[in-house]
Formats: C-alpha cells, structure tokens, sequence
C-alpha cells in the first residue's frame, strides 16, 4: 500500500470507526470533494445499531448537475422532515445508552438545528466538531480540485464504503468489543457510526480508537 503518513479521504456523514482510525493513525489528511459524487456511500449515511439491528441513516440529497455534480455541490434535500426521523431513531436506539445523556448535544445539532444547504459542508461541521470531542489534534486540509496523483497518498476515497466490492484497497482492523445497547439480542457491530461509539463507549472512545491505529500495521 502507498504511504500511510499521508491519506486521502473522502467527505462522510457522522463516519465509521475505521475513518478515525485511519485519520489518526496519518500525519498528513487530505479531504477530496471534487470526485463524481458516488451513490450510496457514507458520504451521506452512516450506520447505528437500533433494536432491529444495524440500520442506515441517510440524508436526502439533489444533484444540480445531475449524474456530473461533483460532492463540493450536492445539496441537503428538504422534501421529507428527515433531521426529525432521524433523530427519533437515534433517541430510540440509543436513549438507554451509558453516555447518550453526555453526547446528546453534540449529536443533536446536527439533527435538530438548520443545517447548511450544501451537504460537505455539513459534514466538514460535523467532522470538526467530532475530532475536537475526541482531542484529535491532526486537522484535515480540503483540496481545491480533484486529485489524481495518487503515488504518495493512501488513497482512501472510495475504499472506506459500504460496499464490499469497493473495500479491496483496505487493510483489516480489528475492533474489540465495547458493550453496545442491543448486543444481548445481536451480538456485537463493529466498525459502526462513531454515533455508536461515543454514546456506548463515552471518554474512551478516544482511546479505543487510538490503540486500534496503534496496533494495525495497515
């Protein structure tokens, strides 16, 4: 794999553990919002675990462009009370949770507050408040085009992904289990929204999260 010092990523809704993981363990982050935004992606979902299981969380977008836009313009869909339903799932499945009274407003804002229009800047909002939460001192730059000289990144864009076909470039991490709402009926998710973790894991999560980057040799 290219180096790990330095990585490319993708922008992400409320991202899986891996994404941390990678981030922390880099010493220099690149967020690259001018691909052809992808379908079905974390870039607008992101993955709780409810009394039903795993489910995704996804935010309603446009496309100005139509299938040429790129992520750096996809627009938040307003046609359906989305930040409303979401949130009642989140208070639901996590309600019950060790530190969901401890994490609530920083997860709130983004449901229950105006958000920006344009959907990477709502997660770069998001982003930035969740590495300040977790003392994550690195700070992820924003590239101004897209970029295809890989040679010297990780290139992480569209390998962090739902889609198993599109996770071939990554390494395996192991992620040890922390107690989760639900495990007693499901056993226990990993690699879940960084939502899971803060609400079942609180303080430790950032640790949980740095001796994960500590130990892979990814």
């Amino acid at each position: 794999m290219s180096n790990m010092n330095k990585i490319l990523l993708s922008t992400s809704w409320f991202p899986p553990l891996e994404y941390f993981v990678y981030l922390m363990k880099a010493q220099f982050v690149v967020i690259d919002e001018y691909e052809t935004y992808p379908k079905q992606t974390w870039r607008n979902r992101c993955r709780v675990f409810t009394g039903n299981g795993p489910s995704d969380l996804t935010v309603p977008v446009s496309k100005p462009q139509g299938n040429r836009t790129q992520t750096r313009n996809i627009e938040i869909s307003d046609h359906t009370n989305w930040q409303k339903n979401h949130w009642d799932c989140i208070t639901s499945a996590y309600g019950n949770a060790p530190f969901f009274i401890y994490y609530s407003d920083l997860v709130a804002d983004c449901f229950l507050n105006p958000h920006p229009q344009c959907l990477s800047e709502m997660n770069k909002r998001i982003l930035h408040q969740l590495l300040r939460e977790l003392e994550v001192k690195i700070k992820p730059e924003y590239s101004d085009y897209f970029v295809q000289d890989t040679e010297e990144y990780l290139d992480l864009r569209f390998a962090i992904s739902p889609k198993t076909k599109d996770r071939k470039q990554l390494g395996e991490l192991t992620f040890p289990p922390y107690y989760q709402v639900f495990s007693d009926r499901f056993g226990f998710h990993e690699n879940l929204s960084i939502i899971d973790l803060l609400f079942n894991l609180g303080p430790d999560a950032s640790d949980y999260l740095y001796q994960i980057a500590h130990d892979t040799n990814t």
